[in-house]
């Protein structure tokens, strides 16, 4: 068979047989939490645990620290949790939309409206899959053949998601009797996902999971009504671009309706900012600053000179402070927890400075 070498993060190398499994090489390393480890790192590419290492490498095990085996994780318990649902309410549809008070958002469409004894039974199910440490194989099939388990289980997005594949095979993952199409690798089975909790969040559910800084338990759970508003409207104006998905974005794209589907998109965005505009017209002797806040690169500057505009129209001349303006120098910048710059923290930024300014 032959032997290679494997060298691991903290510099420890280890001769094994070639063609040895990622898992079997954590067997034969650890002897307690095998199951923490999520994902690897080999020569710096993701590669799932059940894979196997054919040459000299460098392996680095992925725990629920990182940000790529906590969205492993996730997509592990997305998995567990449409099995789960399929099996207590047979014929029903699950979508998993974005992210929410640190977890998942998604709703599950049936003949009933969802309610909070469907969301403890799904809940229950769940743990039972995971308790019996159900596995995740993953196999390759024909289009055809997903497309029939797609069409059985009601999945009119993956269905057209195959029209736009080049190949005659797609990869899937089978839990029990079910398959799905996920982008991105999977845990080998339930049993890693020991943690989470599945919340009735009307009209659907949260699965909340361990984040990187609480790895063993769910992190406090903070309620984001105003960021649901907002995932809330843009999923129904989507629908009404009929965009609802990847699959009808490729359609929208195949048939030369992009242009159109901009156009319409930028015009809601021109409408809503003039909207503020009035409102911060029509409140002017109480409105002296207006504070536009969101993650970096997120289009904070954009909007502002956008508000900007429609403001004027209304007769008043704003100015526009821009926060990248007041970052400290990189010494006195905060650090995170894992030691990299936080230039999320309010921190970051000369408060000193900014308040004489205003």
């Amino acid at each position: 068979m032959g032997k290679i070498h494997v060298e691991l993060k903290n510099g420890q190398r280890i001769e094994c047989d070639k063609g040895i499994s990622l898992l079997d090489l954590i067997k034969s390393l650890y002897k307690e939490n095998k199951k923490n480890i999520i994902i690897a790192k080999v020569d710096n590419d993701l590669k799932e645990l059940n894979d196997t290492l054919s040459r000299d490498s460098k392996v680095e095990f992925l725990t629920l620290s990182s940000h790529e085996a906590r969205r492993i994780y996730a997509r592990g318990l997305s998995f567990v949790l449409i099995r789960a649902a399929m099996e207590v309410f047979p014929g029903c549809t699950i979508s998993v939309e974005h992210s929410l008070n640190k977890g998942l958002y998604g709703e599950i469409y049936k003949n009933k409206k969802l309610n909070k004894d469907d969301i403890a039974q799904i809940r229950e199910r769940m743990q039972k899959i995971i308790n019996d440490d159900a596995p995740f194989e993953k196999l390759t099939i024909s289009l055809k053949e997903a497309a029939e388990f797609f069409r059985r289980y009601g999945q009119n997005d993956k269905l057209r998601l195959l029209k736009y594949l080049k190949s005659d095979t797609i990869d899937v993952y089978k839990c029990g009797w079910v398959y799905d199409y996920f982008y991105g690798s999977m845990v080998p089975s339930a049993g890693y996902l020991k943690y989470f909790e599945l919340e009735y969040y009307e009209p659907g559910f949260i699965l909340r999971y361990p984040d990187i800084y609480t790895q063993n338990s769910i992190p406090e759970y903070q309620d984001q009504k105003k960021l649901f508003l907002v995932y809330r409207e843009a999923e129904q104006w989507a629908k009404v671009l009929d965009v609802a998905d990847v699959g009808a974005l490729n359609d929208k794209v195949s048939s030369g309706e992009m242009g159109d589907m901009i156009r319409v998109s930028e015009a809601l965005h021109e409408k809503k900012i003039a909207k503020i505009a009035d409102t911060i017209t029509d409140n002017k002797d109480k409105i002296k600053i207006v504070l536009i806040s969101g993650p970096s690169s997120s289009g904070k500057t954009t909007f502002s000179k956008r508000l900007s505009i429609q403001l004027r129209v209304n007769g008043l001349r704003p100015k526009a402070i821009s926060l990248d303006n007041y970052f400290l120098d990189r010494d006195k910048t905060p650090r995170k927890e894992n030691g990299q710059p936080d230039f999320e923290s309010i921190d970051a930024l000369d408060i000193k400075l900014i308040n004489e300014h205003f």
